[in-house]
């Protein structure tokens, strides 16, 4: 898991100016990130551009972001879409 939540950290500092030290697997998008939802509509798809490779588009339906509302839910999501950590 440590990759694949540096990945997801990297991307919310350097890119949506998320405090470091707020990014912990239990920390939610919206309440502890303070991302509203236009944030995480960019997020995700970073999150589908990083994470997707030449054999496998990762591509997060409306539905299931709906469910990610916190960074270890996230990265459970993309164990489970068979991303390597």
């Amino acid at each position: 898991m440590p990759k694949i939540l540096d990945s997801i950290k990297k991307i919310l500092v350097d890119e949506l100016g998320v405090d470091e030290t707020a990014v912990i697997p239990s920390a939610s998008f919206i309440d502890d990130l303070n991302m509203d939802p236009d944030d995480l509509a960019e997020f995700f798809t970073t999150i589908e551009d990083n994470f997707s490779t030449q054999g496998n588009k990762l591509e997060i339906p409306d539905d299931d972001s709906d469910n990610i509302v916190t960074v270890q839910n996230l990265v459970d999501y993309l164990l489970e879409a068979g991303i390597d950590d």
